[in-house]
């Protein structure tokens, strides 16, 4: 128990992310990485304005009055000046520090994870003698999870006329509510993003955990590689947004006076296509191997019967008598928008046409439902094409049954880059295989490949 006590402790204080930055000087990078998300953070949710006001400067603190709403934005700092007004209130600036403060510091983590070995990275921040810096790998691919997370919900806090920004104006404009009823009811916001944010930075620290103990084989930077990393990157912030458009559509809709079909809508077709996105973009090696390598257990049908109903009823079309229950795919809200009747299942969209329902359609509609579908109808292909970005080629197969033929070894290359003790592959390949340099490699799926690690 103490073991495992020590275990989450380290995990929770980061351990190994900042072992990384001590060992070189890119701990320099946090503050000017994290001042400058906070700056466009404030710039975008309207907490700072800069232009000119003539008056002179002064500043107060606000406390609520007599019946004030939004308890948790008191006490509010306002301070004016000849060059605009910064204000800020309680909550959302505390939020926003700590977002800032976690992008800043997974920011410069990523940087070292792939650019630790250059020259120029070395010049600059040069490394403690003997440290070693980290690889292109799996940890890599995860250190950017705090910072997508965060510009997805880049000015979430306090969004107040953010209306032509793609990030939270999105998730009020597609969920009906206007962004006075956003910022009446913010702390929605506040949580979502710490608890995001937050879980994004215990995933990059798991994922350099493990690269410092599997050695894994960084992929080729070809097609696939970049085609499967914006695969990756558009659902993360797809499922981000989509998922805290929940929280703001309980603003006009409390979730006990909610009918069935509105239910059906929150649970399947928003939380369950947003975890599914967020899940395979955030974990893309775990995701293989419990929900892919297992499709063919009656748990994992069941979750790909309801993905594959939600990625139709979501994206594509619902008959007419479903919309009047409140349901509605992308066609519905097309045919709605070009004007046809109701009696083909038309429905108006929530918000005009713009940057803000393009977004919605394409990424919260399209994307996440033909990935949820995709998912459905052959989880094999999507997982190869999720690891694309993680490691070396290999196509995931689901848990090998009895009598099935194995699957084809991956060949490693002469030399593996990277920070990790042993540099040859053949003497690395005998360490993880304990000590018979002939074993082959093969995929994570596979007991050798398990205990490996």
């Amino acid at each position: 128990m103490p073991g495992v006590v020590r275990s989450v402790l380290s995990l929770g204080t980061l351990r190994e992310t900042r072992a990384i930055l001590r060992s070189t000087r890119a701990w320099v990078l946090i503050v000017p990485l994290a001042g400058a998300y906070l700056f466009i953070s404030m710039l975008i949710g309207g907490m700072l304005t800069l232009a000119p006001t003539n008056l002179p400067f002064f500043w107060e603190v606000l406390t609520p009055g007599p019946g004030a709403l939004s308890w948790w934005n008191y006490p509010a700092l306002v301070v004016v000046g000849q060059w605009g007004v910064l204000d800020l209130p309680f909550l959302p600036t505390i939020t926003m520090a700590i977002v800032s403060t976690a992008v800043g510091i997974a920011t410069a983590a990523t940087l070292v994870l792939v650019f630790g070995n250059s020259r120029a990275f070395q010049w600059l921040f040069a490394r403690r003698r003997g440290t070693m810096s980290m690889g292109v790998g799996p940890a890599a691919a995860a250190g950017a999870a705090p910072a997508i997370t965060g510009i997805a919900t880049l000015g979430a806090c306090c969004c107040t006329s953010c209306a032509s920004v793609a990030g939270i104006s999105v998730v009020a404009a597609t969920s009906g509510s206007s962004l006075t009823q956003l910022l009446e009811n913010s702390w929605y916001l506040s949580v979502f993003q710490l608890v995001v944010v937050g879980a994004a930075l215990i995933i990059q620290e798991r994922a350099i955990r493990l690269a410092r103990t599997a050695c894994p084989v960084p992929p080729p930077r070809d097609r696939r590689y970049y085609a499967s990393s914006l695969i990756r990157l558009g659902l993360l912030i797809a499922g981000v947004t989509w998922s805290l458009a929940m929280l703001v559509e309980w603003i006009t809709l409390p979730p006990s006076e909610a009918p069935p079909a509105i239910w059906y809508h929150w649970t399947f077709e928003h939380q369950l296509l947003a975890g599914l996105a967020i899940g395979a973009a955030m974990l893309p090696r775990e995701f293989v191997d419990v929900v892919i390598a297992r499709s063919r257990t009656i748990t994992i049908r069941t979750l790909r019967g309801l993905a594959l109903l939600a990625g139709i009823t979501w994206g594509i079309w619902v008959p007419p008598y479903l919309t009047d229950l409140g349901l509605g795919g992308f066609l519905n809200e097309l045919l709605g928008y070009l004007g046809y009747p109701a009696s083909v299942g038309a429905i108006p969209p929530d918000s005009p046409l713009g940057a803000a329902l393009y977004f919605h359609w394409s990424m919260q509609h399209l994307l996440l439902a033909s990935f949820a579908i995709a998912f459905a109808v052959s989880p094999i292909r999507v997982g190869s094409m999720l690891l694309w970005s993680v490691e070396a080629r290999g196509v995931p197969s689901p848990a090998p049954t009895e009598g099935a033929a194995p699957p084809a070894a991956i060949s490693l290359p002469p030399a593996v880059p990277g920070p990790f003790p042993v540099a040859n592959a053949a003497s690395g390949t005998a360490k993880a295989m304990g000590g018979h340099p002939s074993a082959p490699v093969v995929g994570r799926h596979r007991p050798a490949a398990r205990s490996a690690t």
